[in-house]
């Protein structure tokens, strides 16, 4: 019983305070996926560095202002993102639908709600891998990489080089995640059951803003 009140009292919450909610939950959870990564990276670390060099200490600890840096793009920048994108979807993707039906000549009558519904989920998925996650990345990447001192040119650079392998993971893995998503998720909740599997993707994008990247800086020559 407790569990149920505690989950409708949630409910509420999030449909009065969707910005809010989503935020604070995308700040938490890219805080996660940050230490995730950090955590994994240094125990590969650890287990690389007990077999090359045993008798030598491996510095293990969190790096706090990543976590910091990741967090604040999550609470500021993802959370608001995500509301707006989810809300404009609900908003503009049937009636846009509609009138290409229309247009093409199709009786919009004769579409049964049901295929109407599977219509509009497969039109959302095609909006967000194609319209969406593409700026998303590169903002991602150019933020990130800002907010951590990185010279503009260089998170250009790096932006270039990890673009597409980024991307390519990304709608591999989320265009099923977001097709359930649109298709059987009410719209005030989308936003959370997406952020249910972005503790393991904030860590694989955390992981290509540091470990992973495909950046490798020019070599400086020496000043003759």
């Amino acid at each position: 019983m407790s569990f149920a009140r505690a989950f409708a009292g949630y409910t509420n919450f999030v449909k009065k305070n969707p910005l809010g909610s989503q935020c604070l939950v995308a700040g938490l959870l890219w805080s996660a996926g940050d230490i995730l990564s950090q955590s994994i990276t240094k125990r590969h670390e650890r287990i690389h560095a007990a077999t090359v060099a045993p008798h030598e200490k491996h510095d293990s600890s969190i790096d706090w202002k990543r976590v910091m840096i990741m967090s604040s793009y999550g609470f500021f920048v993802a959370g608001p993102l995500y509301t707006f994108w989810y809300k404009t979807l609900d908003k503009v993707v049937e009636p846009l639908l509609v009138r290409a039906f229309k247009r093409s000549g199709k009786d919009v009558l004769g579409i049964s709600k049901t295929q109407m519904v599977w219509n509009v989920a497969i039109a959302k998925v095609a909006a967000d891998n194609f319209v969406f996650e593409p700026p998303y990345l590169s903002m991602f990447f150019l933020s990130t990489h800002t907010m951590s001192g990185t010279p503009f040119p260089e998170a250009v650079a790096h932006l270039k080089a990890d673009f597409w392998p980024t991307y390519v993971t990304d709608i591999l893995i989320w265009t099923p995640i977001q097709f359930i998503n649109f298709r059987f998720v009410p719209v005030h909740f989308q936003p959370q059951f997406v952020n249910a599997f972005n503790i393991g993707w904030n860590a694989f994008l955390s992981y290509m803003k540091h470990e992973g990247s495909h950046y490798h800086a020019k070599p400086v020559l020496p000043v003759q």
